[in-house]
Order: structure tokens, then C-alpha cells, then sequence
């Protein structure tokens, strides 16, 4: 790659990538959202529902190890490296690892399905577990293809193609929504098993999105017999083992951990896992949308940045993405204390979604909002140490926090019996030692401290508009719209909240309308750069 496209990548074309990420995902976030409501207003918190639940999250345990962050953060690189040097060596590593990734895919899931099989069939269980077992087997055959999908975003994203890779997920939500809408009148007991055939296809459509895009690109540096002529498990690929099996073992301790938070909430009661999924379904919104498309974007500019030895460039894009980063989500995380409660009960409060289950849900996802500021900066800082190849400071720091988290989940769950709320805070405080374990060594290799006072002073202004938009939110939604967010702080719990879908739409546009004014009021009055520069105020990026 030449010098010139190593300078062009600066704060300016990082935020283009992720605003056009950003674009992509935000379609498919809301066919997420649409998705939930529909699941919600059809089956509810129902016991079958939440057995559903944790078997997704078990079957998506091998996406997570192998289709998604470790695989891009250690292909990245690598393959800006190679490429740099020949685009058809590039291509080359991406043939290669696609088919032996897919080879040992098949293996793998075929391994587990009869593992699993042996387990369901010969040991004993509680109906519950066998029937998540047997949604799980139903469901792994999928990740192959969600897996094969992730390993397609990371080559398009190197030719930055990012709207794409963001907005593929939107076919895999119309799938599921429309076997919703076909199962609805069944009961949930009968309507899980088809459903998880559903999530099968629905991987399969999400992948066949990105394919004939990635042919593309790899056509035009192989011919078409290269491209069906694979090395399996080149020497190429030997070298990426290292960096992805760290990435892995970082990777698999919090995914570990939160397929171990659905166990725990089954525990806590059986509807449990329920009430966390809707929750964390809202809370991954703006990290989704926000941190995730930051991270993906920042990945290969500091890559090329490291390769052609600009630490100044490192360092920039990084203090731009951590300013950029904390304008955006630190007033979603307000948003979602001030107008979460209105927002669960105007999304899912209604048809078997009870109000007991709208209260559970709340809960849930304040414990899940405490964490979510330091889970967008570890989405941040992981890129930081990836683009320079150190995966081992990543792996220490994500085992480290989920042992802390398992500690924490038992003590608040079996100790103190707080329930699915718990779970949900337990994550949160173990983001905050992960983001702190990070933060600390990055200063410490860079040989000075990230916030620097421009970075301060963006911290200073976004965060005091947003603490008075929330202050006035709060105060408007207990007065005029009969908002039960303070009832709910001072414990009281019956009767809180309304079952009419009129007055939940009015009250939640009158709640998120005042946020936002007031928000971007005062961030107008304090010119917070940042937050005016993303309304299209200030044409000019920070430089910090």
C-alpha cells in the first residue's frame, strides 16, 4: 500500500467509515428492535421462550469464538500486511482461510452436534435443559454460516465497504420476524422448534448477502479457477494461529461468561433469561451502532498507521475515537436511566408481555447501562493493541474481569438473591476492570495518558449538556406525562405502568423529545464540538 493511502487515513476518513458502518447498522438495529417487539408481543417472558434464549446464546458461543472479533482483529492485520506487499498474496490468504475455516467448521459443529446428541439422548435431565439441548442442536448448524459472513466483513472492510457489512444483518432479522408473525398462534412450547429452524436460514441469508461482493473483490486479483483452487492450512495460515488463538481465549471468556449469566438467571427464576435478552437487546443498540462501528473502522487505519511507523497518527485516531465515542455514548447511557422505563413499556408492554415482565426488564437494563460507557472504550482500546499485534494484553484483561464477573454473579444471585438484575450489574462492573486494566496499559506502552486536556474538555462539555438534559427529562416525564422512572427509584412497584399504546407513544415522544432538545441545546451553548460536529454543525473535526 502506498504512502499516500497510509496518509489518507485520518480522523476524517474514520468517521466517514464509521458513519457509513453506522448507516448499515442502524437499519439493522431497528429491524432488531422490530424483531424483539414482535417475539415480546407474541410469546412474552413464557418459560419456552427464555429456554430459546439460552440455547441461541449457546449456539452462538462457536460465532462468537470464530466468526466475529477474534477472527477480524487477527485477519486484519495480517492481511493489510500481505496485501501492502501483493494484492494477489492478499487474496490469496483470504481463499485459503475461507475454505479451511469452513473444513474445520464442519468438523467442529458436526463434533458437537453429536456430543450433544449422546447428552440429550442418554443422560437424564430436567425437561428445561433437554429442551434447550435440543433447540441448540437445531440451531448450530447456522453458525457456519454467520461464522463464514464475519470472515466476509472483514475483507470488505479492509476495501471499506462498510455500509454493507452493517446493513446484512437487517435480512436475518425479516427472516426471523416473519416466522414470528407464522408462529404467533402457537403455543411457545411448540413454536421454539420451528423457530430455531427459522435462525438457521436466516444465518444462510445474512451470509449470502455479502458473497457476491466478496467474489468481487477477490476476482480482481485471481482468476476464477485461483479462487477455487485453495491451499488448506498454508503456511499463511500457521501464522495467523498465534494471534487468533489469543483472541480466542480473550474472546471466549466473556462469551463464556455471558452464556454462564443465561444459566445463572435460569436460577434466578425461569423467565430470567427472558428478561435479560430484551434488556441487553436495548442496551446493544447504541453500543452496536456507536462503538462497534468505531472499533470496525479504526481496526485497519491503525494497522496501516503501525506498519508505516506513525505513532503521532496512531495516537490521533485514537484520541478522536475516544472523543467521538464518549459524545455519543454518554448521553445514550442517560438516556437509558431517563427514558428506559418509558421505552421498555412503549416497545414490549403489550400482549403477553406483562407488566411484571416490564418492571424485571427495567431492572435489567439499568444494571446493563452501567456498563455501558467502559464496554464501547474496550471495543476501542482492544483495536489499539490488535493493529500492533499484541493479543496477549486483551486475553489477560478479558479472563481477568470475567472471573471477577462469575464471582460477583454468584455472590449477588445465590448470596444476596437479587435476581436477573444482578447478572445484568455484575456485567457492568467487570466492563469497568476490563476498561481500566486497558486503559492503563495502553498509557503506559504509549508513555502517556490517552485523555489529554483536549480530550478532557470534550468529556467536560458533551457530559454536562447530557446531565441536564437527563435532569429535565426526569422532571418533565414525573410531572406532566406520569413517567414511573422515580416511583420505580424509591421502590415502589405496583400499578406503574400504562397498557395503552396511545398514551405509551405519547408519553415516550414527549420524554425523548425533551432529552434531545434540551441535550443539544446545551450542547450548542457550551460548543461541544463533537456532538455539534455529528448534527452536522461543525464541518470541521476536532483535533485532538
Amino acid at each position: 500500500m502506498s504512502s499516500e493511502e497510509v496518509l489518507a487515513d485520518t480522523p476524517k476518513t474514520v468517521s466517514r467509515s464509521t458513519f457509513a458502518f453506522l448507516s448499515g447498522t442502524f437499519l439493522s438495529r431497528l429491524t432488531g428492535l422490530g424483531r424483539d417487539t414482535a417475539m415480546a408481543v407474541a410469546f412474552g417472558s413464557n418459560p419456552a421462550i427464555a429456554a430459546f434464549m439460552v440455547a441461541f446464546r449457546f449456539a452462538n458461543l462457536l460465532r462468537r469464538l470464530f466468526g466475529e472479533g477474534p477472527l477480524s482483529s487477527g485477519f486484519i492485520p495480517h492481511f493489510e500486511q500481505l496485501r501492502s506487499t501483493s494484492p494477489e498474496k492478499g487474496a490469496q490468504f483470504f481463499r485459503d482461510l475461507f475454505f479451511s475455516m469452513s473444513l474445520f467448521l464442519i468438523l467442529l459443529i458436526g463434533g458437537v452436534e453429536v456430543g450433544l446428541y449422546c447428552i440429550w439422548k442418554w443422560v437424564s435431565l430436567e425437561p428445561g435443559t433437554a429442551q434447550i439441548l435440543s433447540l441448540t442442536m437445531w440451531m448450530l448448524p447456522g453458525v457456519l454460516f454467520i461464522c463464514l459472513f464475519g470472515l466476509s466483513s472483514g475483507l470488505l472492510q479492509c476495501q471499506k465497504r462498510y455500509f454493507l457489512t452493517g446493513f446484512a444483518p437487517v435480512a436475518f432479522n425479516l427472516v426471523w420476524i416473519a416466522a414470528t408473525f407464522l408462529l404467533k398462534d402457537k403455543d411457545p412450547s411448540l413454536a421454539v422448534l420451528p423457530l430455531s429452524f427459522a435462525i438457521v436460514i436466516a444465518f444462510f441469508v445474512q451470509w449470502l448477502m455479502l458473497t457476491p461482493h466478496t467474489f468481487f473483490h477477490l476476482k480482481q486479483s485471481l482468476t476464477w479457477k485461483q479462487c477455487l483452487s485453495p491451499q488448506l492450512f498454508s503456511p499463511e495460515l500457521k501464522r495467523l494461529l498465534k494471534p487468533l488463538l489469543l483472541g480466542i481465549v480473550g474472546v471466549a471468556a466473556v462469551q463464556i461468561n455471558t452464556t454462564l449469566d443465561a444459566i445463572f438467571a435460569r436460577f434466578a427464576s425461569l423467565e430470567g433469561p427472558a428478561y435479560l435478552w430484551y434488556a441487553i437487546r436495548i442496551e446493544q443498540l447504541p453500543l452496536a451502532l456507536f462503538g462497534i462501528a468505531l472499533s470496525v473502522a479504526l481496526l485497519p487505519p491503525l494497522a496501516r498507521a503501525i506498519k508505516s511507523g506513525s505513532s503521532s497518527q496512531y495516537l490521533q485516531l485514537l484520541r478522536f475515537a475516544y472523543a467521538r465515542s464518549f459524545s455519543l455514548i454518554f448521553p445514550c447511557s442517560l438516556g437509558i436511566f431517563v427514558l428506559g422505563v418509558c421505552g421498555i413499556n412503549f416497545l414490549y408492554g403489550h400482549g403477553e408481555f406483562s407488566e411484571v415482565a416490564t418492571y424485571h426488564t427495567v431492572l435489567c437494563l439499568w444494571g446493563y447501562g452501567l456498563g455501558l460507557i467502559p464496554s464501547v472504550f474496550v471495543l476501542l482500546l482492544a483495536p489499539a493493541f490488535y493493529a500492533d499485534k499484541e493479543f496477549r494484553t486483551p486475553m489477560l484483561a478479558s479472563v481477568a474481569s470475567v472471573l471477577c464477573n462469575i464471582a460477583m454473579t454468584s455472590f449477588f444471585v445465590f448470596g444476596l438473591g437479587w435476581g436477573a438484575f444482578s447478572i445484568a450489574l455484575a456485567t457492568s462492573l467487570s466492563a469497568w476492570f476490563n476498561y481500566f486494566f486497558l486503559s492503563y496499559r495502553l498509557s503506559k506502552k504509549m508513555g502517556e495518558p490517552l485523555i489529554n486536556p483536549q480530550v478532557f474538555r470534550s468529556f467536560f462539555k458533551t457530559g454536562l449538556s447530557a446531565v441536564i438534559a437527563g435532569a429535565a427529562t426526569l422532571l418533565v416525564g414525573h410531572f406532566f406525562t406520569a413517567d414511573p422512572t422515580l416511583k420505580i427509584l424509591f421502590g415502589e412497584t405496583d400499578g406503574l405502568f400504562c397498557r395503552d399504546f396511545t398514551m405509551q407513544l405519547m408519553q415516550f415522544v414527549a420524554m425523548s423529545g425533551t432529552f434531545l432538545l434540551v441535550f443539544f441545546s446545551y450542547a450548542w451553548m457550551f460548543n461541544a464540538e463533537d456532538v455539534l460536529e455529528l448534527i452536522g454543525l461543525k464541518r470541521q473535526s476536532s483535533k485532538i
